[in-house]
């Protein structure tokens, strides 16, 4: 994880000069997020913006895309994420803000056998506390703990949420899945998580041959980044 000082406005694109070329796919408009509930996701400036309802828990906000072909896992060298969390802090105990949710960044897989499985990347896992809010903040996907809630990965506990006792790497996962297979990759915003405002951008998944930066924000134009309002 890296954080870069000030508001998300200042925060440069994940294919600055601290990454390898990368081709980008510039979202324009919702194509594929999928919003169930009052939840909501908006494009602008700075990626694209989610939000969820103070007051129930069934709001969830995702989007999936799917490779033309399978990826094998032990090719994948670089997957990361950037977020801005925008909510106000509220005291836990009154259960309307997550103070520790953020969106979560998806990995699809194939065992060799064809079972399939969603491997989930959540920031707060990957965290001593909370994270910060009005930062900018990069994610390792690809050294970072895992959750599942599949049960079809060897030597993997699927679980609801995850676990910091079960949590694996990617890694881990390959050495006891050989021939495991990438086929898509996501983002999401899931059940439980009331009242959290996020921006979410510059979702990256490179292998040895390719690498793809998807992004959302539109105040980012042949890398360089225009600042707009943080909306």
């Amino acid at each position: 994880m890296v954080s870069t000082a000030g508001l998300a406005v200042q925060a440069s694109p994940a294919m600055a000069a601290s990454h390898r070329p990368c081709a980008v796919e510039k979202h324009f408009n919702l194509a594929g997020v999928e919003k169930v509930g009052t939840a909501t996701a908006t494009i602008g400036a700075d990626g694209v913006k989610l939000t969820t309802s103070r007051t129930v828990d069934t709001d969830k906000v995702s989007w999936k895309s799917k490779f033309l072909l399978p990826v094998p896992a032990d090719s994948v060298n670089e997957m990361n994420y950037e977020t801005v969390k925008l909510d106000s802090y509220v005291d836990d105990t009154n259960q309307t803000v997550n103070n520790a949710a953020l969106p979560s960044y998806h990995i699809y897989v194939r065992t060799r056998a064809g079972a399939e499985a969603t491997l989930i990347y959540e920031p707060y896992y990957n965290l001593p506390a909370n994270p910060q809010r009005n930062v900018r903040t990069e994610w390792d996907v690809t050294t970072g703990k895992l959750w599942t809630s599949a049960t079809t990965l060897t030597g993997v506990t699927g679980i609801g949420g995850g676990s910091y006792a079960t949590n694996k790497t990617l890694a881990q996962i390959i050495a006891t899945n050989p021939g495991l297979a990438v086929t898509g990759i996501g983002w999401g915003l899931g059940t439980y998580n009331r009242g959290v405002v996020a921006i979410m951008d510059d979702q990256r998944f490179a292998t040895k041959l390719t690498c793809t930066d998807h992004q959302w924000s539109t105040g980012f134009s042949t890398g360089i980044f225009w600042p707009g309002w943080l909306f």
